[in-house]
């Protein structure tokens, strides 16, 4: 009997050649084939459902684990449009203070974030908002006196309330009539 070679493949100088014979127009197809899908999904996802939306949720249990805790008296937004949406909640001790952090989109896209705490030293304002300029004359909103300021970080103004021996603070890179409407609901 006489013995036949199999074939296992291609030999390897087929396979060199093959090789040889791709150009970068070949490899610019292949990406491009893997590409087109991705970027279908995407703009489908953030045009039809809404994708860059803010999520917005729900606050009511952060604040009411602050109230539990009867810290300081804590203030809740009333009032607002639907248009405010909350995006973050937070409560906790920070260097020895309680805080309650809330951040908020208002209806024009701007974002602002309502701080209370039991601090009221200048070293927690200031960790807060950074160095503060005062802007004009106090404003009276929802029966709290507020001082304005522009704070050192990020082109922030902010609004803040110490009169009764804890912090009020609204602060975000918003016009003043978002500050002021979100400080008028806190009455």
């Amino acid at each position: 009997m006489v013995a036949t070679p199999t074939s296992t493949g291609p030999d390897r100088s087929d396979t060199a050649r093959l090789r040889l014979a791709r150009t970068p127009m070949d490899m610019a197809k292949a990406v491009l084939v893997l590409l087109v899908p991705v970027i279908v999904a995407v703009v489908v996802y953030v045009f039809f459902f809404g994708g860059s939306n803010a999520i917005a949720i729900d606050p009511s249990g952060t604040f009411s684990d602050a109230a539990a805790a009867r810290v300081f008296p804590v203030v809740q937004p009333h009032g607002l449009s639907s248009g405010w949406k909350p995006v973050s909640s937070s409560y906790g001790v920070e260097k020895g203070r309680h805080v309650l952090r809330v951040g908020y989109i208002a209806p024009d896209g701007a974002g602002l974030q309502l701080v209370e705490s039991d601090g009221t030293s200048s070293a927690f304002i200031a960790g807060e908002i950074g160095t503060a300029n005062p802007v004009g004359t106090p404003v009276a909103l929802g029966g709290r006196l507020w001082a304005q300021v522009d704070a050192g970080r990020n082109d922030q103004r902010a609004l803040i309330n110490t009169e009764k021996r804890y912090t009020v603070i609204v602060k975000g890179q918003a016009p003043d009539r978002d500050l002021q409407e979100l400080a008028t609901s806190l009455g």
